[in-house]
């Protein structure tokens, strides 16, 4: 009896538990399924540290993003709390449409201070590297292997054919973030021209290999240089600051920051006069230059500070 029975039980429970397979397939995993989806859908595609964020149409508030990551520009400017890092890839193509200038403005000024601000930090921390590298110099008499590698590399970014490495420490140096909102903001209207939001070319920089350009809409017939192209904003502003501390027409420009020992002590009004040669306005473009530090009180700026967070870059899809 026994072994004619065990069989039949075993079947039996078989069938249990397939039923109980079967029941929570068909109900727990689509709610399973449901749940993931909901979340998933509210996630950038990628979390990575070093991902993009990418914004959809129905998230590109700028505002609320702003406020997302508790970047309240009145506080920056009272020194209350330091600069998020968040790094916008391209600017909103529609901020003309915001009527309220100050409103705009205070846009503009919230997506180009984190950039400025970075690249200033960058070119810092290779000024200290420089600096710990003359005084081993000073120390040794020598240098290793490495250090001359990363010093010929550092020349080269700089420009210098000689070994100067005295003109590499002047060069290496900070813009006035002050500054570099102001002149973004002079060669775009504030972020609305169609170099800016087309081709991320916040200081109109001049290239004459129209495949990395854009050519100018009036361009003459006796001229061949078209507005370089970015691949985001961070890229202008790096290339901008490059071609301060690099250009022989903004030699003046470095002879006097040079004068300060240590770069937060610069004081942005006695750089504006050596740009005389950034504009063909000349001494005009030097009072527009002031006329909008003062005005917009940007100068409270160079104190900022970036936060500690980590590094984050979010692409706006052309819309606020």
């Amino acid at each position: 009896m026994a072994s004619s029975i065990r069989p039949k039980t075993s079947f039996f429970s078989k069938k249990i538990v397939a039923t109980i397979i079967l029941a929570t397939l068909f109900l727990i995993l689509p709610l399973f399924v449901s749940i993931y989806e909901v979340v998933n859908s509210r996630l950038p595609d990628d979390t990575s540290i070093d991902s993009e964020i990418d914004l959809t149409p129905h998230d590109t508030d700028i505002k609320a993003i702003f406020a997302s990551y508790d970047y309240n520009l009145n506080e920056v400017r009272r020194g209350l709390t330091s600069v998020p890092k968040l790094f916008l890839s391209s600017l909103p193509e529609n901020l003309e449409e915001i009527s309220d200038t100050d409103e705009r403005k205070e846009i503009f000024i919230s997506i180009i201070l984190p950039l400025i601000l970075q690249v200033n930090e960058d070119i810092m921390n290779d000024r200290k590297e420089l600096s710990e590298i003359m005084y081993s110099m000073e120390s040794t008499g020598d240098m290793s292997v490495e250090q001359r590698g990363w010093i010929e590399k550092k020349l080269k970014q700089y420009r210098i054919q000689s070994f100067d490495i005295p003109e590499l420490y002047s060069r290496m140096n900070i813009i006035p973030p002050s500054l570099a909102i102001t002149q973004a903001a002079i060669e775009t209207g504030w972020g609305t021209s169609r170099f800016a939001t087309e081709a991320n070319a916040l200081y109109g920089q001049w290239t004459w290999d129209d495949e990395k350009g854009m050519v100018p809409l009036k361009r003459g017939d006796d001229q061949s240089h078209s507005i370089k192209v970015f691949d985001n904003l961070m890229g202008a502003v790096r290339g901008y600051a490059l071609n301060l501390n690099t250009h022989p027409a903004y030699e003046d420009f470095r002879i006097e920051r040079r004068k300060y020992e240590n770069p937060k002590d610069i004081d942005v009004s006695n750089l504006l006069i050596t740009l005389i040669f950034y504009s063909e306005l000349g001494y005009e473009y030097i009072d527009n230059l002031s006329s909008i530090i003062r005005v917009n009180r940007l100068r409270q700026f160079d104190k900022a500070l970036l936060s500690e967070n980590i590094f984050q870059e979010a692409r706006l899809d052309q819309a606020l």
